[in-house]
């Protein structure tokens, strides 16, 4: 069987004629799902308002809300019990999803403390036990490398494309001995398996952070196509399993704003299982 990707998006971009724009459709199959099926009539973050004020990084209903269908409700049956790491946590946002969809508990690593300190604040705000949650202010890298955690599940949320440094993050989520990492991410849209380079400011609270390989107050990044991913994940000893059902989320949900970025193919939502 092709790749998911090759039966749909990315095979849509490469038959485009040059100079032509790609269509809009997103990354991945089309849905299977019965039309209507995927409406969210009441999202997660509705019961946990206060993160759409604890960061000013993409905190619009619509988005955080769909974002939560594709990763936690698509994939619930990973979490009972689980032990997981959350990388780059931000304001613990997906930590506490984490936790809602019944992880035993979350580690999370962010680079600004400023939002570890929310983080923390927030969880304790709505009572979770401080025993199910721990928050590490580093640089991801540094963190993972020096404390090695052990967990089932990795979330890597709104990171990967922050980065130019993909095989060593994927080094380091392998040693976690995760079973499962659940990734979600921009992606340049194309079949190839090539990385789109670009440079970030770090003043900006939702781009990278400066590390021992930047220069001035920007960072290198890259942005890998879905067969990029594939490549990547295998040379690490992870298969992808699926991608997220964007389309019938986006099919099923017409009035929800923020989230272009999916309707075009831009981003995608992957499960990957440790082969």
């Amino acid at each position: 069987m092709p790749p998911l990707w090759s039966r749909a998006g990315d095979r849509a971009a490469a038959a485009q004629p040059a100079g032509q724009s790609v269509p809009e459709r997103p990354a991945g199959p089309p849905s299977e799902a019965p039309v209507g099926s995927r409406r969210v009539a009441a999202g997660f973050f509705d019961r946990f308002p206060e993160f759409y004020d604890t960061s000013e990084t993409s905190s619009f209903p619509w988005r955080l809300n769909l974002r939560h269908d594709a990763i936690f409700a698509e994939h619930a049956d990973l979490f009972s019990g689980a032990r997981v790491l959350d990388i780059a946590s931000h304001d613990g946002r997906w930590s506490m999803a984490a936790l809602d969809a019944g992880a035993a508990f979350v580690l999370g690593v962010e680079a600004r403390p400023e939002l570890v300190d929310r983080a923390d604040a927030t969880l304790r705000r709505y009572g979770v036990d401080e025993a199910r949650f721990r928050f590490v202010a580093g640089d991801v890298f540094e963190v993972l490398a020096h404390e090695e955690p052990q967990v089932d599940v990795v979330l890597c949320l709104g990171f990967l494309y922050h980065t130019l440094r993909h095989n060593e993050l994927f080094t380091r989520i392998r040693r976690t001995g995760a079973t499962h990492l659940l990734l979600d991410t921009e992606i340049h849209r194309g079949a190839e398996p090539v990385v789109r380079l670009a440079d970030e400011h770090v003043a900006r609270q939702g781009n990278a952070v400066a590390d021992a390989f930047s220069y001035g107050d920007t960072v290198l990044t890259g942005r890998p196509t879905l067969a990029a991913l594939d490549l990547l994940a295998r040379t690490q000893g992870f298969d992808v399993e699926r991608l997220s059902d964007w389309d019938g989320l986006l099919r099923d949900n017409p009035e929800a704003d923020q989230v272009r970025d999916y309707r075009i193919g831009r981003r995608a939502t992957l499960r990957l299982r440790r082969a």
